[in-house]
């Protein structure tokens, strides 16, 4: 299964779209330069890959088709009657800087696609998707595990009997 990512650009900018697939690192040769001022591209992403979208002067953005894996926090484990967004078996992960969307879909021969614009200031807009529904989430850039002690250069105290 595939999605398509179409994209317009209406910032002053050239952007790149690219594929991030199966590990490797970018390349872009493999993707396209959208032009600045109503340039328009697609990116195509299969199950387990991931695409790219650079914007100048913002970051990139990575698009991850995670397929039947679930996010199992965000979702409406204890209801009786699940909503749509639950029962949908497909899961895309959107990240940029500190957002995160989460697009589920259900599993279909044709390929999903979703519409992303990047406006005059440089602003993502995701547009409009062709079947499922788009939820924030958030999730940490960064875990810290329990510490447990507050300096790990300190010598320890022994407790005297």
């Amino acid at each position: 299964m595939k999605i398509n990512i179409n994209v317009t650009n209406r910032y002053g900018y050239d952007i790149a779209i690219y594929p991030y697939n199966n590990g490797a690192l970018p390349n872009k040769e493999a993707g396209q330069v959208v032009s600045k001022l109503e340039g328009s591209g697609e990116l195509t992403v299969g199950t387990s890959e991931s695409g790219v979208i650079e914007i100048p002067g913002m970051g990139a953005m990575v698009l991850m088709f995670l397929g039947e894996q679930k996010l199992a926090n965000y979702h409406d484990k204890f209801c009786e009657q699940p909503d749509e967004f639950d029962q949908c078996e497909q899961m895309v992960l959107v990240r940029y800087k500190t957002t995160e969307l989460y697009w589920r879909f259900p599993t279909s021969d044709k390929s999903p696609s979703l519409e992303i614009s990047v406006n005059e200031l440089g602003t993502v807009c995701f547009d409009k998707t062709s079947v499922g529904s788009i939820r924030q989430v958030s999730i940490p850039e960064l875990f810290i595990p329990p510490v447990f002690s507050a300096d790990p250069f300190a010598e320890e105290v022994k407790e005297e009997s």
